[in-house]
């Protein structure tokens, strides 16, 4: 199978060089994106079908194969192919859901600004920082007002810490019920 890297200023670009793509190209195409998802360059990669007019679910598992890595970088992916046949394998896979199917390179670029955009860390509405305070540096005015939110709290009553008096057997009764409530729910995760 033949096909070229290029690498770009701000992405790099696979393109395969086969009009048709299927099961038989395969282990060349995870071979080929194993080499780009490891290459130093933190890059988005655009995977350029617009040459190929067919492609077969085994494509799409290379392709899946190559998003999980890159995603593990945190580099983004987009495939591009403006064919028909191509577009039909992504739309009824529902894999253009998981992975843009985009019509040229240049609406990948534009992509690539979006993914930037909405990776970034979302800005916090200035809160207040805490200050991390030891307790050896509060002084005597820290403690008097840490008492008086204390007394602003609602007054708990000693019968209401004290509803019943529990000896042994019922503290044995409610580990019991604990270990059954958490078989449960590993029974409910299998």
């Amino acid at each position: 199978m033949q096909s070229e890297i290029e690498k770009r200023e701000t992405m790099i670009l696979y393109r395969p060089l086969e009009p048709v793509l299927n099961a038989s190209h395969t282990v060349q195409l995870k071979s080929d994106f194993a080499v780009l998802a490891h290459t130093s360059e933190h890059k988005p990669v655009v995977v350029d079908l617009s040459q190929v007019r067919a492609i077969d679910s085994s494509v799409l598992s290379a392709l899946l194969m190559l998003r999980r890595l890159l995603e593990g970088q945190g580099r983004p992916l987009a495939i591009v192919s403006d064919q028909e046949a191509v577009k039909n394998v992504f739309r009824l896979s529902k894999m253009d859901i998981v992975m843009p199917l985009l019509p040229n390179i240049e609406e990948a670029l534009a992509y690539f600004g979006q993914q930037e955009v909405e990776m970034l860390p979302k800005k916090v509405e200035d809160e207040p920082e805490e200050e991390d305070m030891e307790e050896e540096d509060w002084d005597e005015e820290d403690w008097e007002d840490a008492e008086e939110d204390w007394d602003d709290e609602e007054e708990w009553e000693d019968e209401d810490w004290d509803d019943e008096d529990w000896d042994d057997e019922d503290w044995e009764d409610e580990e019991e019920d604990w270990e059954d409530e958490e078989d449960e729910d590993e029974e409910e995760e299998d």
